[in-house]
């Protein structure tokens, strides 16, 4: 049994080797960020949030309206009127399911936008000479 609780192992914290150092932490020639690719993936992102909250075909609004099987759709015998339930389910979880990923799009291009805005402000304030766009 070792001094490390019953598994013998212990964590250590997080080391990376000291005698490489960490690659990309250095600051040799000025700050390394290219404002420029990071708004252009800012916009592209902007522009898929707006395309998933459109209304045309493949959109969240397109499928509420067109991708929802109607109990006559489904037939009248009595079976398929029983299915009718199991599709409906499956178009609510769907629909649900896309809501939440187009709100987790607009959430992380919100954050993203802050952080670039917050590296801009930290560049502006810094005393490290810039590196000119590529």
């Amino acid at each position: 049994m070792s001094d490390n609780g019953s598994s013998g192992f212990a964590y250590q914290g997080f080391n990376p080797d000291k005698t490489n150092g960490w690659p990309g932490l250095e600051v040799k020639d000025g700050v390394d960020v290219r404002h420029s690719s990071v708004k252009n993936l800012l916009k592209a992102l902007e522009d898929d949030l707006a395309e998933l909250q459109d209304v045309k075909p493949g959109t969240l609004a397109h499928f509420k309206v067109y991708g929802k099987v109607t109990p006559a759709q489904m037939g009248d015998w009595d079976v398929a009127q029983d299915m009718h339930a199991v599709f409906d389910q499956g178009f609510n979880s769907l629909a649900t399911s896309i809501e939440k990923c187009i709100a987790q799009h607009a959430a992380a291009l919100q954050v993203a936008r802050a952080a670039f805005e917050n590296t801009g402000k930290a560049d502006d304030a810094s005393t490290i000479r810039k590196q000119t766009e590529a």
